[in-house]
C-alpha cells in the first residue's frame, strides 16, 4: 500500500527490496510474482470492504440539513495496455484494442462516507451500475447522479423508498405538462420565459412516455456563449453519427434542464442549480485520483498484480480521506460553511505518506505527528471559494 506508488514505474525488485528494508522479510521477484494471486486480490478487498464498514457519524442532524444523506455517484474511466482486453475489454467510444478500467464510485458529500468504490468492465456501464444498485437506496436520502445512471426503473425505485433525486433530464425523455398531458414544445418555451419575465420555470410535469412519473422539472436559460458551446459540440456529435440535429434539440440547448421529487418547501428554485452542481465534487476526487494519486499510471504486469496494485492504491486513498474528514470536522467547530480542499489536502498527502507509514508501523510518536505534520495540514489545505462563487459547502450549509 506504501511502497507502490506510480505502478509504471514500480518493479517486483522494487517491492522486494521494500519487504526488507521495512519489515526484514526476504523474498525473491518469483516468489513475490506467485503471492498476486485471486486470494490477495479477495483479501484487499476484504480490507477496503472493511474500512467502508468503519464510517463517521452522519453529519446531517449536525447540519440540520433535511436529507439524511447526499450521495453523489459517478463512473471513472482510464486505458489498460492491450493485454488486458480479454478481462477489461475496451468499446468504440473509448477504445476498441485497449483495455479499459471502469471505477463505479459513490459518496455521501454530507458526512464524507465513501458508500460504494468497484474496480468493474464497461460491461458494468452506468445504466447497468443503477439497476444492479437499487437495493442500496435508503429512505429520506439525496440522489445526485450523471445523465447515464438516469432511467424509469432508477427513478420509480427512489420514490418508492421514499429517497429523492435531483438530476438532468435525459434527451431521450419526452415531456408532458401534468395538468393537460400536452407534450411541451421546446420551441415555445422562450415565449413563456418573455412573458412571466422570469429566470427559471418551475413546472409539474410527466416524463417518459412507456413508464411516465411525475416529478417537478425545473428550466433555466443559459447565456448565449454557453448556447453556442453547446450547438458546437452537438454539431460535432450529429456530424460523427451520421446524423442530423432537430430543431427540438437546438431548442433545449438553450436551457439547464433538471428533474426532481422535492418539493419547493424544502428546496427553492433558485437553489436547484447550485445542489445538481455539487456533483462536480465527484470530478475533482476523480482528477485527485489521476493527477496526483497516478492511479491510471499502468504498465504490463499479471492481470492479479494489477488488480492488487489498484486496490492497494484505493485502501490508502480510503485511510487518508478519513483523515480529511477529521481536519473537516476539526474546521466546522468554527464555522460549518467551512471545508478542506480535496486537491490541497491529497497533494500534502502524498508528500507526508512516508511519516504516516512511520506512525502505522509505530515507529514515531503519534502525538508527534500530529503536531508536526497534521495539524499544519488542517490550517493549509481549507477551501476557498471561486471569484464570485460559492464553495459546496456554502451550499450545504444553505439548505439547513
Amino acid at each position: 500500500m506504501f511502497s507502490c506508488g506510480n505502478q509504471a514505474q514500480t518493479s517486483l525488485p522494487d517491492i522486494t527490496a521494500d519487504l526488507d528494508q521495512q519489515f526484514s522479510v526476504e523474498i525473491s521477484k518469483e516468489g513475490l510474482h506467485k503471492k498476486f494471486n485471486s486470494k490477495a486480490v479477495a483479501f484487499i478487498k476484504a480490507l477496503i470492504k472493511l474500512q467502508l464498514s468503519k464510517q463517521s457519524l452522519s453529519q446531517a442532524q449536525i447540519l440540520g440539513c433535511h436529507f439524511k444523506a447526499i450521495n453523489i455517484k459517478d463512473s471513472s474511466k482510464f486505458l489498460l495496455p492491450s493485454t488486458y482486453n480479454g478481462h477489461y475489454p475496451g468499446f468504440g467510444n473509448f477504445s476498441q484494442s485497449q483495455g479499459v478500467m471502469n471505477i463505479q464510485y459513490e459518496y455521501d458529500i454530507l458526512s464524507g462516507n465513501w458508500k460504494t468504490i468497484e474496480l468493474t468492465t464497461i460491461k458494468r456501464n452506468d445504466q447497468l451500475d443503477s439497476t444492479l444498485s437499487i437495493d442500496s437506496i435508503a429512505k429520506n436520502e439525496l440522489y445526485i447522479r450523471d445523465l447515464g445512471y438516469v432511467t424509469p426503473t432508477y427513478l420509480k425505485a427512489i420514490i418508492s423508498k421514499g429517497a429523492y433525486y435531483l438530476n438532468r433530464l435525459p434527451a431521450q425523455a419526452m415531456v408532458y405538462r401534468k395538468k393537460d398531458n400536452r407534450k411541451i414544445d421546446w420551441l415555445r418555451i422562450q415565449q413563456i420565459f418573455r412573458k412571466i419575465g422570469t429566470d427559471a420555470l418551475d413546472m409539474e410535469v410527466m416524463v417518459y412516455q412507456k413508464e411516465p412519473i411525475s416529478c417537478r422539472m425545473v428550466v433555466e436559460r443559459v447565456d448565449d456563449s454557453l448556447y453556442r458551446e453547446r450547438i458546437k459540440q452537438a454539431k460535432l456529435s450529429a456530424s460523427r453519427h451520421g446524423v442530423g440535429i432537430t430543431k427540438e434539440h437546438k431548442a433545449r440547448c438553450r436551457y439547464n434542464i433538471f428533474i426532481t421529487n422535492i418539493g419547493r418547501d424544502v428546496l427553492l428554485t433558485s437553489k436547484i442549480r447550485q445542489v445538481y452542481y455539487l456533483r462536480w465534487q465527484i470530478e475533482l476526487i476523480f482528477k485527485t485520483w489521476k493527477s496526483n494519486i497516478q492511479i491510471n499510471k499502468i504498465k504490463k504486469v499479471k492481470k492479479e498484480r494489477l488488480e492488487c496494485h489498484l486496490l492497494a492504491k484505493l485502501l490508502w486513498t480510503i485511510l487518508n480521506w478519513k483523515l480529511l474528514q477529521c481536519c473537516a470536522s476539526h474546521l466546522r467547530i468554527r464555522d460549518r460553511s467551512t471545508g478542506i480542499s480535496v486537491i490541497k489536502f491529497f497533494k500534502r498527502c502524498i508528500a507526508f505518506s512516508s511519516s504516516l507509514r512511520l506512525v502505522i508501523l509505530q515507529r514515531l510518536p503519534i502525538k508527534l505527528w500530529l503536531i508536526q505534520i497534521f495539524l499544519p495540514m488542517i490550517r493549509n489545505t481549507q477551501c476557498e471559494p471561486p471569484a464570485n462563487k460559492k464553495t459546496h459547502f456554502q451550499t450545504i450549509t444553505s439548505l439547513s
